[in-house]
């Protein structure tokens, strides 16, 4: 069989072969097929890329599209995928790889490509083996299914594939040099598996400072004192916000709101009872009620209850209010009530207390800046506080779990008042700094491992914007016996591991070198979707994939 691929890949049958294979790619991948990639007219119309001055065509770019099973995969996706960028980053690893191997004194013969996929009956697809079972018959590889197959799947003549196939093996064997200089030691094996075998599982109560603040009570006079106290550090503050905040800005309006809520189905009954009550709080500011001091006492807007409804400044014609009452507002003077007006989430009041726009200077922006820290440095204190009350609350009942101490309430709410809810990580290794549930938190996932069943309590650790009290419900160490039992396969697998991101690493810094060398040009043409838009396609080879 293997001599017939000699011959037959040669013979005059298959030039014959090759003009019916042109016909059906210009069908199935010409520029108006349902297929094409596009591509530049003209005399650049085959070109792909060139890759250290070796030129890579549309066919090579349809050969590798093909073997990742583009066909299967709908534009949409692919397009989310970035699957034609990827294909053209493998492509270009490709030639990268087989430029260096050969450099480096490599060659692979025709031959020997031959005599791969004879015995092995696999392909190399991008860098990977693929087994090609249909190439059999009668338990032989048949030459008549490997060429129907190079043909009319890849639309290729059996020389071109065996070309490519030529170069996908020059690549392995550098890739393979590479990684056979790789060696791991068993040491760092050892930690490297300690790492993944040591785990842990912790209940938790999390006391978020963000929930404080809407909590939170401050006075205009408590207010003015720490501005005049914390003059420069506020100064500073606004320096750092200037650009962004205050500077060149379009008309703002400092709001308060008042919410009478309705249910999500609310009966006749519902709406007129919230109708009369909404009525009453408006008729109360009218008769010179302050509107803050309405708000406080009845606004059903938990997040802005305490603060008197405040909402702050806000843009106008782009609040966070209803766009009806939005529209009112716009047309409303300073100081003048609107509502109650209906809306999804009930009835709402609503009052613009001051004007603003352009370049606000400091001195009308210190008490705005003074009541942001003073919130946030006494919310903090409160979340924190909640949290030592909590770890001592723990320490005072060792046998109980958070769980025993702080019961889920029947219908949970998001609330101070609702209290802290536990939750639970579930068993999760120390290899890296990642706490299921919480987020990247390295302090956290420190003090997690080093929790001991005598000594089962952490916190209050901050992350994230919480404060975070943990109780060790479960450890789980590792089984050093079980280590020496698979450590040969461990062993491997981690030098396949650092084999892997080495070669990574080498290619990348290779094809950074070509592209900074202007070795390495895209016909970003080609890497157009289906239905995508007109104009340059944003492409930069040599980039990591999370980065394209």
């Amino acid at each position: 069989m293997l001599e017939q691929m000699r011959q037959q890949s040669r013979s005059l049958i298959i030039y014959v072969l090759f003009g019916i294979v042109i016909a059906v790619f210009i069908v199935n991948f010409g520029p108006q097929s349902p297929t094409s990639c596009g591509g530049r007219g003209g005399q650049g119309a085959l070109e792909g890329a060139r890759v250290k001055g070796r030129l890579l065509t549309q066919q090579d770019y349809m050969y590798g599209m093909m073997m990742v099973g583009a066909q299967n995969i709908p534009p949409q996706r692919a397009k989310m995928m970035r699957l034609h960028e990827t294909v053209m980053d493998m492509l270009i690893d490709r030639e990268i790889m087989a430029s260096e191997a050969e450099r480096a004194g490599f060659r692979v013969s025709d031959e020997e490509v031959e005599d791969f996929i004879g015995e092995s009956q696999r392909i190399i697809a991008l860098g990977r083996e693929q087994k090609m079972s249909f190439f059999e018959r009668d338990g032989k590889v048949s030459y008549d299914n490997f060429r129907k197959f190079v043909q009319y799947q890849l639309g290729m003549t059996p020389r071109s594939f065996i070309e490519e196939q030529r170069r996908e093996m020059l690549a392995n064997r550098m890739r393979e040099s590479l990684r056979a200089g790789v060696a791991v030691s068993p040491e760092e094996v050892k930690e490297e598996w300690i790492r993944e075998a040591d785990q842990a599982n912790v209940e938790y109560l999390r006391f978020p400072v963000h929930r404080y603040e809407s909590e939170l009570e401050l006075r205009s006079e408590e207010i003015a004192r720490y501005a005049a106290a914390n003059a420069e550090a506020l100064k500073q503050l606004y320096d750092q916000r200037k650009a962004a905040l205050y500077e060149k800005q379009p008309k703002q309006r400092r709001l308060r709101q008042i919410l009478v809520k309705l249910e999500a189905e609310p009966t006749e009954t519902d709406l007129a009872a919230a109708q009369k009550k909404a009525d009453s709080l408006a008729a109360r500011i009218r008769k010179g009620e302050a509107f803050a001091k309405v708000a406080k006492a009845d606004s059903q807007d938990e997040r802005t209850r305490a603060r008197g409804g405040d909402l702050g400044w806000q843009r106008v014609g782009g609040t966070m209010l209803d766009p009806a009452v939005d529209a009112k507002l716009a047309a409303a003077k300073d100081g003048e009530l609107v509502g109650p007006i209906k809306t999804p989430s009930g009835f709402v009041l609503a009052i613009a207390e001051a004007t603003r726009e352009g370049d606000i200077e400091f001195d009308a922006a210190k008490l705005e800046l003074a009541e942001g820290k003073l919130r946030e440095e006494k919310s903090r204190a409160q979340a924190k506080a909640a949290a030592d009350a909590a770890l001592a609350k723990s320490k005072a009942a060792p046998a109980k779990t958070l769980e025993d101490l702080y019961p889920a309430p029947e219908e949970e709410q998001e609330t101070v008042a609702s209290g802290p809810r536990v939750e639970e990580t579930g068993l999760f290794s120390r290899h890296g700094s990642t706490v299921p549930g919480i987020g990247k938190a390295p302090a956290l996932a420190k003090a997690i491992f080093a929790l001991t069943t005598e000594a089962p309590l952490a916190g209050p650790i901050e992350e994230l914007g919480s404060f975070i009290v943990v109780k060790l419900k479960e450890r789980k160490e590792p089984d050093m016996a079980e280590f020496e039992k698979h450590k040969v396969g461990l062993m491997a697998d981690a030098a396949k591991r650092k084999g892997s991101l080495v070669v990574m690493e080498w290619a990348l810094a290779r094809c950074r070198e070509a592209r900074d060398a202007k070795q390495i040009e895209v016909n970003t043409d080609l890497l157009r979707y289906e239905g995508g838009p007109e104009g340059a396609i944003q492409y930069e080879p040599c980039t990591p994939p999370q980065m394209h």
